[in-house]
């Protein structure tokens, strides 16, 4: 039987068929709706389908829940098999290429015999596609560095792909009859910003009715049993590997398999000196992590920290950063409205973060320097300007004890100036200036361009600094030693931008940065309201770096946020006036 991956699968096929050929764009993007709400189902839909309640999903219709059906039953669509006919599957795969759209795709099919990935890349790299009409020798090099990139790269889950469904997973395994406790590990416990299979560890007297039960667990396409516990294939595509173990080594096993791998082999140098070892063939009894960590003189390390970076000398010492809460975060000033590309009102934005509980906020809609709709300029944030102030006399009406700020995303330009000019941001109660374009520079040449927008006197938050894109692109390329050392010196703030595709800052150069002495920022980018929720990978992804409250200015007051322009002004030697 298909899996909810292979199903939506099908469904993005039907889509992608549908736009090669020309399909009215409605019809193929109710098939994309639907694929995405099927692959995010984690309970079989076979099972739904028994219910009766397939389409009480969302975007799922009668005739949706029809070529459902006839996967689950035959494994195959007449629909799916009828465009196949007229698409090869390899044009498909070719769609994947993020230079070449269906209609270009089409085109390299019917004028060119240009059918799949292999017959791409060939053409792109024999020097055949730099000639044929539409592309040329620079679009034809992009062509086959995209096609290079897709051959190299190892797709991991997002964290926020992967933990709610092991959230779900692991609340499912603590429900299991002989399970006495289950718990998600791995990366993803310790918040790493993508991770590969999901890994659980339950405990149990019984390891081998515990195993045959998972198997029969609703989000369970596929249950293969291992030398180390079962490995499991999800109905959402995702894998899976849960090990059992006994109650009384469950602390053992929560670090063991928590890893990192670095942090387990600093933790068994500490063992040996009293001979024993975390081994998963024989792992020692510890009920709870801490009873593991008191007994090699530590205190306990929070997951995050255990990437073996030097956290063991620090708890040995007793000098553990105390992390930053989330509930200590009382601003977000890195978020979007419909001045230029958001989908909620100044209003919208600001009420959604009162009811978060934030004492400020500072919007900072987009220069207008990317074309982005509604992108500001000096005029457009003038009105913005008269429109905030009005909204703040109505929020202090209303009796809020709140202030909205103004900031702007300022785009860096390729050579580190700024999209709007100084006497602009100089009205502007803060700045953040942000990389967008030009990502592939060279290594010296990056990093020229952001050090001269780290100096320019009015930047203070330099927003999402390598730009990168999870499972999408790497980001700029710099020497961050030098980056991080400018960003100190001028006092210019770098921010964690929680925006679950972005984490960039990512945890290594948050570590960097704090042992420099520079501030850190955790801003959501938020385009919507929901985009707010996403502050939770923000935080944990600054906590992994160590971060503490008082090095994030989004828990400092407004006044002493509003103080870093004249703090940067007095480093860079700058008179008020200027």
């Amino acid at each position: 039987m298909l899996s909810n991956q292979a199903i939506a699968q099908v469904f993005a096929d039907i889509a992608d068929a549908l736009e090669v050929i020309g399909e009215n764009r409605f019809r193929l993007a109710a098939y994309r709706r639907a694929s995405d709400t099927l692959a995010a189902q984690t309970t079989s839909l076979a099972s739904l389908r028994e219910q009766g309640s397939l389409t009480s999903l969302p975007n799922i219709g009668e005739a949706s829940a029809a070529i459902i059906g006839e996967l689950l039953d035959h494994g195959h669509s007449a629909l799916a098999d009828q465009l196949l006919e007229k698409v090869p599957p390899g044009l498909l795969q070719i769609l994947r290429v993020p230079e070449i759209g269906p209609k270009t795709a089409a085109r390299l099919f019917r004028d060119e015999g240009i059918q799949d990935l292999e017959a791409l890349f060939t053409a792109a790299q024999d020097g055949r596609l730099a000639k044929i009409k539409g592309f040329g020798a620079k679009s034809a090099a992009k062509v086959l560095s995209a096609l290079e990139a897709l051959q190299n790269q190892v797709l991991r889950l997002r964290l926020v792909d992967a933990l709610p469904v092991a959230e779900e997973l692991s609340a499912a395994l603590a429900e299991l009859p002989s399970v006495s406790a289950a718990q998600v590990v791995g990366s993803t416990r310790r918040y790493q910003a993508s991770v590969g299979d999901l890994n659980f560890v339950v405990a149990t007297l019984d390891a081998a009715a515990t195993y045959a039960a998972i198997g029969e667990l609703a989000q369970v396409a596929q249950a293969t049993p291992s030398a180390n516990g079962i490995k499991l294939l999800l109905h959402n595509g995702m894998n899976a590997w849960v090990v059992a173990v006994e109650p009384n080594q469950w602390g053992s096993a929560l670090v063991y398999w928590t890893g990192s791998a670095n942090h387990v082999a600093d933790l068994n140098q500490l063992a040996e000196a009293q001979n024993w070892q975390l081994d998963p063939s024989n792992l020692p009894a510890f009920a709870d992590e801490a009873a593991l960590y008191q007994a090699l003189g530590l205190d306990w390390i929070t997951p995050e920290l255990r990437e073996g970076w030097g956290e063991i000398a620090l708890a040995q010492a007793k000098q553990l950063p105390k992390l930053l809460e989330q509930s200590a975060i009382i601003s977000d000033v890195h978020w979007h409205t419909t001045w230029s590309d958001g989908g909620a009102s100044l209003r919208e934005m600001v009420l959604a973060g009162i009811a978060k509980g934030y004492r400020y906020m500072a919007v900072a809609d987009h220069s207008a320097y990317l074309g982005v709709t509604g992108g500001l300029d000096g005029e457009r944030l003038l009105a913005q300007r008269a429109e905030i102030d009005e909204l703040n006399q109505q929020l202090a009406a209303e009796g809020h004890d709140f202030r909205l700020l103004q900031s702007c995303e300022v785009d860096i330009l390729p050579d580190g100036s700024l999209a709007l000019p100084d006497e602009v941001l100089a009205r502007l109660d803060l700045v953040v200036a942000s990389p967008h374009v030009a990502l592939r520079q060279a290594r010296a040449e990056s990093t020229a361009r952001m050090l001269r927008a780290i100096n320019n006197p009015y930047v203070t938050i330099i927003g999402h600094p390598t730009g990168r894109i999870l499972n999408g692109r790497a980001g700029a390329d710099y020497d961050m030693a030098q980056i991080i050392a400018a960003a100190a010196a001028t006092g210019t703030v770098l921010e964690v931008n929680a925006g679950p595709e972005r984490l960039d800052l990512d945890a290594v150069h948050v570590r960097a940065a704090l042992a420099a002495g520079c501030n850190i920022s955790i801003n959501t980018d938020a385009h919507a309201t929901a985009g707010f929720n996403n502050l939770f990978y923000g935080v944990v992804t600054a906590r992994r770096g160590g971060v503490s409250n008082q090095q994030v200015i989004n828990t400092w007051d407004v006044e002493a946020l509003l103080g870093l322009r004249q703090q940067k002004l007095a480093k860079l030697g700058i008179n008020n006036e200027a």
